[in-house]
């Protein structure tokens, strides 16, 4: 994710009289776009009628392919699209570069399976990304904790490691990490669910940029002080 941009989905693309569905990201780059087709190919079977759109970031300019389902019974969003190569990823100007390879790789991974519509894959893997991404904020904070704060659950780690922005929750959001997964994926707000944890997510991205300046900023300010001290 970057500051100030809007969330991955799957929006409409005319192409030679023909919609298509495609992510409004950049796979390579992560901005907001409005690609530029070049070409379509068709691949078809007695099952399948397959088409892939090669498109084009007008930012970065690197190619990329978006394959649509036009079979008959491929007619909801999900359906229809059935991916992108390459996948969706992060780049180096992103907010997910400051996160650990373990934090990256889940949620790349739970982003990839919202695309495709797999939603309670991603939902799992938004709440343990989330997980990661405190414990590790936390453990940046409190060093000397680390080993309790691997070991606890994640509420806890809110409660104890967070005080200062568990009042940013909502009410909602901390019944949705207590429960059982069968208490709201039932109910009709199963996807007001999941947003709220892609906002904390968000939110926490956001802070932890901003902790790991201070520190930075900090450090420095003691080197800077014990070169005046040694002259």
């Amino acid at each position: 994710m970057q500051k100030h941009e809007t969330k991955l989905k799957k929006i409409h693309y005319e192409y030679l009289d023909l919609e298509y569905i495609v992510i409004n990201k950049c796979p390579h780059c992560n901005l907001d776009i409005h690609p530029n087709a070049e070409n379509t190919y068709f691949l078809q079977n007695n099952t399948f009628q397959i088409r892939v759109l090669s498109l084009a970031c007008p930012s970065c300019k690197e190619q990329y392919f978006i394959l649509n389902d036009f079979s008959e019974d491929a007619t909801a969003i999900h359906a229809k699209y059935l991916g992108s190569i390459p996948k969706y990823g992060f780049n180096e100007n992103s907010l997910v570069k400051n996160t650990t390879k373990k934090f990256q790789n889940l949620y790349t991974q739970s982003i990839n399976a919202e695309i495709l519509g797999n939603q309670d894959i991603a939902f799992f893997g938004y709440i343990k990304s989330l997980e990661i991404l405190l414990k590790d904020i936390a453990i940046l904070e409190h060093p000397e904790n680390e080993d309790a704060i691997l070991f606890c659950s994640l509420t806890a780690c809110l409660e104890q490691y967070h005080a200062t922005n568990i009042h940013l929750f909502s009410k909602k959001l901390l019944e949705v990490l207590k429960c059982d997964y069968l208490h709201y994926q039932k109910t009709d707000a199963f996807f007001t669910y999941a947003e709220l944890v892609k906002d904390c997510i968000d939110y926490f991205l956001l802070y932890l940029e901003l902790l790991l300046k201070t520190i930075n900023l900090n450090e420095n300010q003691k080197l800077i002080n014990g070169t005046r001290k040694g002259h």
